[in-house]
């Protein structure tokens, strides 16, 4: 791929070529003049030509400006007409920054044009003219060709911040309560760290350690794998990508980050970072002990609502370690990467939880009390290590992985259940320990005999194989009344084991700007499981405990030996297309004009199962496949328009266990049945994407429309029975659910200075929903149609300018739901927040005060109950010391005590009220230190 200025100075050339025609004698110079931050043009700058002895040839040198259809300039150019062998200086001067040189001397080339390094300048910190000074707006963020760069200098943030902290500052970027990003709408598939992939894609690790005021930029892009990158165009789909990238003096030596904090309710915290470079070598050590199970942070409105609300204690402990080794040996253009992992964790999650339910049925409404608590420990350990090699024509990637997780852990439940009095009441006490691991190694290639002729064509292949291995023992007692009292004790030996292999091999090539796949693929599984289910509570004599075949429950034990065997068929085909780089300073970037993937899957299985009286042999021969169709057009020439139209058609076959006729009663109350007509699911998917960026005042928005029909889905019938409180469930399909989704995501700056910004993030979803219900009076269901209409919009404007910072928020839900059963009740439920947050940094002391207020509130539900409002406050204050390498901060949560863990929920069945153990409003005092280490320049 060229350079974008190569290719703009050939299209000068040739639009010029009669009146700066070449003379043998005399040589073409082609220059330009853009901010050495930045990377962009910059315009009115005046340039100078001089020989090495500063005698002026050209005073005043012209500068050709290309501007795109907003005014904004693209290139900033000059082309000369000088004798060869001739050493030159270039002056460069433009109020606002510092001077730039450039020195060339002049030689005839081949293609009769040379082309000169940019003449950078670097803007000076102010200018003092008349007492009044003048500092330059800093650039948010531009378009780099066809990627979005984030320009980290220009976003103020308190001493101590993380990089979630800047992230969340991003116009245009939105982050959900899970840690996902989005960048307008679309999805960040992985986050990296100098374009290097950091904790396997773990972006929760980098964005809670990693401290903002090492950043330089965050660039968002979609990155070529390594395997396109060796075959020299793009033979596996691109990833999209943000990418973190340091400041120059932090990639090289150590950073280091310490955090510890204490607070009310026992709560505490500690974590570290160390994160090294060693050329071509970057080692991480991280380690975190907590109990907070809190990701949400003071000042981020929009994450406290009650329905986000922990519904556990969860105590962490963890250490990982990563070493990742990059090298680049441009002689023999030849790569090297390995990245090895390793993780230890340990885990111990205490919840309890109360909950009040009624049914609604004819003349009587059934009414049911749950009361739980538990406690699951946990530990885990995970190694994985990627190797990977690459030159020019051949790609060799080699992935192992070990997981071990040891866990354990009890129960307590009680059940009761009304008519007008107490039908059953049911008390479970259990525990389980138990053990599993799994090992896997995966390789995978391709090569190119033929890539230095230029003949794009090869050969793809790849073998895995993975095990997985879990053994559990698990101890139930039971009491219940009906309304007779009696015991129940339950004992369960579960032992799986699972082997799963394969290996594929195709043809690939690529002829005018067509790429065509053919690949075939062979796997297999082999799944051994027993489940043994034992009633000690049988036995008459204690010399019995031996006597295992008397206390065997055989109707729920099962001997199970499953094998498949998988044959597929796929092939796939792709146009490329390139941007003109003469516009919006693309740099000749290929695209996907269309694709085409489709994949025939014949999948055969047998199944030896034992259970009771049932003795089966099940085989199974089914077909399965995948299509999907990628068109992407841009709608002008300027390129800043993009629309993609995607479509696809899935089907999938169920497992054989679906299928057996069995019957599980293990459970009281709770019995579940197999169904040997169950089918498969299959599905219809579209949609339509349309992308506009560079904009004026970073305008950019997104849109999208899509529809998923459903033509064969599974269900859950249940039946009823109000004498005993029994519950029947088996599978059956329903076929017509659809679901058709909008989204319309857009960001920009109100004003010339950028101090105000806007954001909208505006969603809607229709869902017809056919499932399977009770209706009012009856005990068994039928299928029910609901239609649910979902409308949502979230939408801030943030007015930030140096240490100042404020934002206000407005987002708002509405849900209809209506349904064709004759005792459904419309439902038109509202759910809408509003609040504002505030941080500001005094000057000279630095001192940073920052708070949050947002009022929840919801509307239109069923009961009193669900029709809240909710006002939660959050505020905090931190103090930096030794230059800001020390931090001590004072959070306080929720400091009206409004959040609650209590969950209401109203739907077609009943009414569900739930509570859970939580610890909403706490203090909590950090301490944080930061440092860095780099070697001694040479």
């Amino acid at each position: 791929m060229l350079p974008y200025r190569k290719y703009f100075s050939i299209f000068i050339l040739l639009i010029s070529l009669n009146a700066l025609q070449a003379q043998e004698t005399e040589c073409l110079i082609m220059g330009t003049v853009q901010d050495a931050f930045l990377e962009v043009p910059v315009s009115g700058a005046k340039v100078k030509l001089m020989t090495q002895d500063s005698t002026v040839v050209n005073e005043s040198v012209k500068v050709n400006e290309l501007t795109n259809v907003h005014g904004d300039i693209t290139q900033a150019q000059f082309l000369l007409k000088l004798p060869p062998g001739k050493k030159y200086l270039l002056h460069a001067t433009l109020e606002g920054y510092d001077d730039g040189w450039v020195s060339f001397e002049t030689k005839v080339i081949d293609n009769g044009i040379e082309m000169l390094p940019p003449l950078e300048l670097r803007k000076s910190l102010s200018a003092k003219l008349d007492e009044v000074t003048i500092t330059a707006t800093k650039v948010k963020m531009y378009y780099k060709g066809d990627t979005l760069v984030y320009n980290a200098d220009a976003f103020n943030l308190p001493d101590g911040s993380m990089l979630d902290a800047l992230i969340k500052q991003l116009p245009g970027v939105t982050m959900n309560e899970h840690g996902q990003i989005f960048v307008n709408g679309r999805l960040v598939e992985e986050l990296l760290l100098g374009s290097r992939t950091f904790f396997r894609g773990n972006s929760k690790v980098l964005m809670e350690n990693l401290p903002y005021y090492t950043v330089k930029d965050i660039k968002v892009y979609e990155q070529q794998s390594d395997e396109s990158f060796a075959m020299g165009f793009d033979v596996t789909p691109r990833k999209y990508v943000m990418d973190v990238n340091l400041k120059p003096e932090y990639n090289r030596g150590l950073i280091g980050n310490t955090e510890v904090a204490v607070g009310t309710e026992d709560r505490y915290l500690g974590r570290a970072l160390l994160l090294g470079f060693a050329d071509p070598y970057r080692f991480t050590l991280l380690g975190n002990v907590n109990n907070v199970n809190e990701s949400r942070q003071i000042g981020q409105s929009g994450y406290w609502t009650p329905a986000s609300m922990p519904r556990s204690l969860l105590t962490i402990r963890s250490v990982a370690g990563e070493i990742d080794y990059q090298t680049n040996n441009q002689e023999k253009e030849q790569r090297i990467k390995d990245n090895l992992l390793i993780e230890f964790t340990t885990t111990e999650d205490e919840s309890n939880m109360n909950q009040y339910r009624e049914t609604f049925m004819n003349g009587i409404i059934p009414s049911s009390k749950l009361y739980s608590s538990s406690i699951a420990k946990a530990e885990k350990l995970n190694i994985q290590n990627h190797f990977t090699f690459y030159n020019p024509g051949n790609y060799v990637n080699i992935a192992t992985g070990y997981n071990l997780n040891n866990y354990s852990g009890n129960t307590a439940v009680l059940s009761e259940q009304f008519n007008d009095t107490l039908l059953t009441r049911l008390q479970n006490e259990g525990i389980k320990k138990g053990q599993s691991w799994n090992t896997n190694l995966n390789i995978s290639g391709r090569f190119n005999n033929d890539y230095d002729l230029k003949s794009y064509k090869g050969i793809l292949y790849g073998v895995a194989i993975n095990h997985d291995q879990n053994k559990l023992g698990q101890a139930d007692k039971y009491a219940f009344e009906k309304p007779v009292t009696s015991k129940r004790y339950n004992t369960n030996d579960i032992d799986n084991r699972t082997t799963t292999g394969g290996a594929n091999i195709g043809y690939f090539f690529y002829k005018d700007s067509v790429q065509f796949n053919f690949s075939g693929n062979i796997e297999f599984e082999r799944e051994k499981t027993h489940d043994y289910l034992y009633h000690p509570d049988t036995l008459l004599l204690p010399s019995q405990l031996i006597a295992l075949q008397d206390i065997t429950d055989f109707d729920n034990s099962y001997n199970s030996h499953h094998q498949k065997q998988e044959y597929s068929a796929t092939f796939s085909s792709s146009r490329r297309g390139k941007l003109n780089p003469c516009e919006l300073n693309f740099l000749g970037h290929e695209y996907n004009i269309w694709t085409f993937t489709t994949r025939l899957t014949m999948n055969h299985q047998t199944l030896d199962y034992q259970r009771g009286s049932l003795d089966t042999l099940a085989k199974r021969n089914a077909l399965s496949y995948l299509s999907q169709f990628s068109y992407t057009i841009f709608p002008t020439k300027k390129y800043e328009k993009q629309l993609t139209f995607n479509l696809a058609h899935v089907l999938n076959d169920v497992s054989l266990y679906d299928r057996i006729s069995y019957r599980n009663d293990a459970t009281p109350l709770v019995v579940k049945l197999g169904n040997p007509d169950l089918k498969g699911y299959m599905a219809s998917i579209g949609d339509i994407d349309f992308y506009r960026r560079g904009g004026k005042n970073q305008l950019q928005y997104h849109l999208n429309i899509g529809l998923v029909y459903r033509h064969n889905m599974t269900a859950q019938s249940v039946n009823y029975n109000p004498y005993t409180g029994v519950y029947t469930y088996k599978p059956i399909n329903v076929k017509g659910n659809y679901t058709a989704t909008g989204m319309f995501d857009i960001s920009r700056a109100l004003d010339e200075n950028r101090y105000w910004t806007w954001q909208m993030n505006a969603k809607a979803n229709y869902n017809h929903s056919i499932d399977h219900t009770m209706f009012e009076g009856e005990t068994e269901s039928h299928e029910n149609e609901v239609n649910t209409l979902t409308m949502s919009d979230n939408t801030y404007i943030q007015y930030q300018k140096g240490d100042l910072n404020i934002r206000a928020t407005g987002d708002i839900a509405w849900r209809h739901s209506e349904g064709r059963m004759r005792d459904f009740k419309t439902l038109n439920a509202l759910d809408y927040q509003y609040g504002l947050s505030a941080r500001y940094t005094l000057p000279n002391i630095k001192t940073t005060l920052t708070a949050d207020g947002t009022m929840y509130c919801r509307r239109g539900y069923g009961s009193s109950m669900l029709n809240t409002d909710d006002f939660v406050v959050n505020a905090s204050v931190s103090q930096p010391f030794l230059q800001g390498k020390l931090i001590a901060r004072l959070e306080a949560f929720d400091l009206l005590h409004n959040l609650s863990a209590t969950q209401y929920e109203v739907n077609a069945q009943g009414r569900t009220e739930t509570w859970y153990r939580s610890l909403p409003h706490y203090a909590m005092l950090h301490l944080v230190y930061h440092w860095n280490k780099n070697p001694k320049k040479r």
